[in-house]
């Protein structure tokens, strides 16, 4: 062997070296498989964000954060029910690490822009009394931003909701600030305010001043030093003792039935003005979607719930259906509806309210239609040789009886056949090119006209276009030349010396010795695992597809999912399989999209996931 050719073959080792080095890189280095909770960090982020402008609005006088804080203290307060009812149902979620800290700033923010409120009308009134009353409302609202300050600590200390090994902190920076600009001008207002010397006349207002039953009251006003009593009449005739100190007094309460209240003063013979305030019934709401499609000739279940403003679940009462009255119970009402056509029903929904909730109302629409047959087809290969069969395998809605389909390739049938819920059929192709492979079904009094997914096959004119048997193969080849590299990096740096000594025999030694090896490396087999690789690499195909379709029919999905979307489904539905799916999905998008090699533990990891979603199914 001459130097010239013992440099090629280094050379060739340096680039099979590299090739062979990507080829491993790209299929062990999967990615990290464990859940996070980058979707609840992220919900819960929005809410910041929502504070920091309700806040914000509170400095500028823009009274439209009175609507805001409330909508976003009902929307937690649903959401904290929410939570609360899927562990009833033995579902945990992670946002649960997060809702306590949460709802309590939406509380106080809550209860804070009322306070505002209710100090710049006091200031725009503009009298010694209402400014005194605006300074004691002022020194209220700091006394709840100390605390709200304390709800922010609690949420940037949430440690519970991750990404990988990554703790996902929240910044509340923001939200700190915008209170400490809205703490600044209340100190401001409160300073400007002074000293105040309240008159002795008897007064008494309210706060909210049209409240609803259970919600806390602030009942104050003015009057001579010493004791007095509020005389409350109405629905509940009530006197509430109190004691005046500084011409000034203050009383919480909360009104436990609904109606008109008559409110005074009485101190020493004296009596104040009496007001007149409309305490009314909590408001409800009927919690469920407004447009509903069913499969017709099959009994479906129908739920809502009814929840008041504070979010909390109406029970023991009722709902009318149309025509029909429902049961109310821990919030939740349920009908089974069916229908024998297609056909679209409006309904109205009507909770006509108690002594304690008012009425509300929905308007809803239900869509009877045929189901669609979910026909999912696969194949193992994408690309396959001219002369190869081609499996395609295919899955559709359990029948009671064989449906008749029809299988088509580039537009035309090439098959009809019947089958009751699984086929497999072997095809094969006389050119090669590019073929699409479809299924269809014609419909009957269940179904209507259904087609599959779409398969896209490659055929080519060569002896071996199998992607996974390819890649063994680079493999393989690529193996065998490292093992011959490496005799070939000792030799090479003989090559010196070799050079000089061409004329000496031992060099026909070196050769002899070269080609031995270079013998040993070609009859060298692939080892064992990596075969075993392909095998079991092959099943994560039709296992992935017997937990897809069980999905699809436990939860009568009529339209066609892709694994994702399917994901995205199951989060809304099912908390408690949804993590398990998530890893199992993204198994599956490596082994036939990135045409990844599995080690034997992602193997089994993955046939524990598809078990233990069987089992909660």
């Amino acid at each position: 062997m001459n130097p010239f050719k013992s440099k090629i073959l280094f050379i060739i080792f340096i680039i099979s070296f590299l090739s062979f080095s990507t080829a491993v890189a790209e299929n062990i280095n999967l990615e990290n498989l464990n859940s996070d909770d980058t979707y609840v960090y992220n919900y819960f982020d929005e809410f910041l964000d929502s504070y920091e402008n309700t806040i914000n609005k509170m400095i500028q006088n823009n009274i439209t954060y009175a609507k805001d804080s409330e909508s976003k203290f009902k929307q937690i307060a649903k959401l904290d029910l929410e939570i609360q009812l899927h562990e009833e149902y033995g579902i945990n979620t992670s946002a649960k690490s997060a809702i306590a800290p949460f709802y309590s700033f939406s509380e106080n923010l809550n209860e804070l822009s009322k306070l505002c409120l209710e100090m710049n009308k006091n200031l725009e009134l503009n009298t010694t009394n209402s400014k005194y009353f605006a300074k004691i409302t002022g020194l209220k609202i700091l006394d709840k931003i100390d605390v709200m300050y304390d709800n922010l600590d609690d949420i940037s200390n949430i440690s519970e909701l991750k990404k990988d090994d990554e703790i996902l902190e929240f910044d509340t920076d923001a939200v700190e600030k915008s209170l400490k600009y809205l703490e600044l001008k209340i100190t401001n207002n409160v300073e400007k305010i002074g000293n105040i010397t309240l008159s002795s006349n008897l007064t008494i207002f309210v706060s909210p001043e049209n409240p609803i039953i259970y919600e806390n009251v602030s009942i104050y006003g003015t009057g001579l030093n010493g004791k007095g009593k509020i005389i409350i009449s109405g629905p509940q005739n009530k006197t509430e003792n109190i004691v005046v100190t500084n011409n000034y007094y203050f009383k919480s309460y909360s009104f436990e039935k609904a109606g008109t209240y008559n409110l005074k003063l009485t101190q020493y013979g004296k009596e104040s003005e009496t007001i007149e305030i409309n305490v009314s019934k909590i408001p409800t709401e009927i919690v469920m979607g407004d447009n509903f499609q069913f499969p017709i000739l099959k009994e479906n279940k129908l739920s809502g719930k009814v929840v008041d403003i504070y979010g909390n679940f109406v029970n023991s009462e009722t709902i009318d259906f149309g025509n029909e009255t429902l049961n109310i119970k821990n919030g939740i009402f349920e009908k089974i509806i069916y229908s024998n056509s297609e056909r679209i029903e409006n309904y109205s929904l009507k909770f006509y309210g108690t002594e304690e909730y008012l009425p509300s109302e929905k308007n809803i629409s239900l869509n009877f239609s045929k189901r669609i047959l979910d026909i999912k087809i696969s194949t193992e290969m994408g690309k396959i040789n001219l002369n190869d069969p081609c499996i395609v395998t295919g899955t559709f809605d359990e029948s009671e009886n064989n449906l008749n389909l029809n299988l088509w390739v580039n537009g035309e049938i090439v098959e009809t056949f019947d089958s009751k819920n699984t086929f497999k059929k072997e095809l094969f192709f006389e050119k090669s090119g590019i073929y699409e492979i479809y299924v269809t079904y014609e419909g009957n009094e269940f179904y209507r006209f259904s087609k599959s997914n779409i398969l896209t096959v490659n055929v080519v004119d060569e002896t071996d276009s199998h992607p996974i048997g390819g890649a063994f193969k680079k493999i393989k080849f690529n193996w065998k030349i490292l093992l011959l590299a490496a005799v070939l990096i000792v030799f090479a740096s003989k090559i010196p010396n070799l050079i000089n000594n061409i004329k000496n025999k031992t060099i026909k030694k070196a050769v002899e010795s070269t080609e031995n090896t270079m013998e040993i490396a070609k009859n060298t087999e692939i080892p064992e695992n990596l075969e075993k690789q392909m095998v079991l690499e092959k099943t994560v195909i039709s296992e992935y597809s017997k937990l897809y379709s069980k999905l699809i029919k436990k939860y009568n999905i009529t339209h066609e999912l892709t694994p994702n979307e399917l994901l995205k489904f199951i989060r809304q539905q099912n908390l408690s399989i949804y993590y398990d799916l998530k890893k199992i999905t993204n198994i599956h998008e490596k082994t036939i999209y990135g045409k990844e090699v599995l080690d034997e533990n992602a193997i089994k990891n993955f046939y524990n996931l598809i078990e233990n979603v069987m089992e909660k199914l």
